[in-house]
């Protein structure tokens, strides 16, 4: 049976979302200074530069946040193996987001990227304190279970970068279309934000093909802890699962059929992170048994 996070775990959480949220405001406050430098003719930029670094601030602050929930959490348990609990695999995936901004930030600076990506991040906290909560579940009995969870977590990281720069290159594209110059650098030309969103789904589809695969085996195991029946087939996470796949493989179509590619690609790769999450949500409520 799985922890319940503490009270004190719950308040490192809640802490983390508000500063994750005020850094993500000082990001949006930096694109209104910019706007406005530019308007007046101001290159100095010492107030831009000042909450950019308020940001970055905010963004590691965040992250030390969480990696102390997840110390905390394992050392209640008497465990250190990840993605144990429905808790610990929600905070986890945060933080696994919280390092691809910020390293993505460090070596190839992409702006605009936390814009998308953060909500994401402070959702799955508010996922893992609701449900971590009121419907505590373990997720690993054996290795089997370990592959599935592994593949599906990692091919949902995977789907939220994905996700995330699709969300950006249609803002970019219509900045662009409406002929608005973008405020600042760094923001990628859409080439770089199309291909970064090819790659994430690649890898993407193939994690989630073998969660998938694992999942359909622990499903039609006779005797197993994790089978949801001769009607599983109706089960609303599999159904969306299945969905995603479908759009997903949509996506992978892009490079040889035109008509999937720039816009519709990062269209469909929003849409399919969307049922992701949907498909999460539903794991919650509906754990496999």
């Amino acid at each position: 049976m799985p922890d319940v996070p503490s009270a004190g775990q719950l308040a490192l959480i809640f802490a983390a979302i508000a500063v994750f949220v005020v850094g993500e405001g000082l990001s949006l406050m930096r694109l209104r200074t910019e706007r406005v430098a530019a308007a007046e003719r101001d290159i100095s930029g010492r107030r831009s530069e000042n909450l950019r670094v308020l940001s970055k601030t905010c963004m590691s602050v965040g992250v030390l946040l969480c990696v102390g929930v997840l110390a905390w959490h394992g050392f209640a348990r008497g465990t250190w193996r990840p993605l144990e609990d429905n808790f610990e695999a929600l905070v986890s995936l945060a933080f696994l987001l919280t390092l691809f901004i910020a390293y993505t930030q460090r070596t190839h600076p992409l702006r605009g990227l936390d814009w998308f990506m953060m909500p994401i991040v402070v959702l799955l906290l508010l996922l893992a304190a609701v449900f971590g909560k009121t419907k505590p579940h373990a997720y690993l009995d054996t290795t089997w279970s370990l592959v599935h969870v592994s593949a599906s977590f990692g091919g949902f990281v995977l789907f939220a970068i994905a996700g995330s720069v699709g969300g950006l290159y249609l803002y970019v594209n219509r900045r662009l279309r409406s002929k608005r110059l973008v405020p600042g650098q760094g923001f990628g030309s859409l080439e770089r934000l199309e291909h970064l969103t090819l790659v994430s789904v690649t890898l993407g589809f193939a994690l989630l093909t073998i969660g998938l695969i694992t999942g359909l085996v622990r499903v039609l195991e006779p005797h197993g802890r994790n089978s949801l029946g001769p009607e599983w087939y109706r089960n609303p996470k599999v159904w969306l699962t299945f969905i995603a796949w479908c759009v997903y493989a949509l996506v992978l179509h892009s490079p040889i059929n035109p008509a999937f590619r720039g816009k519709r690609m990062a269209f469909l790769s929003v849409v399919g992170f969307v049922l992701m999450i949907g498909t999460f949500v539903a794991v919650q409520f509906m754990p496999g048994r």
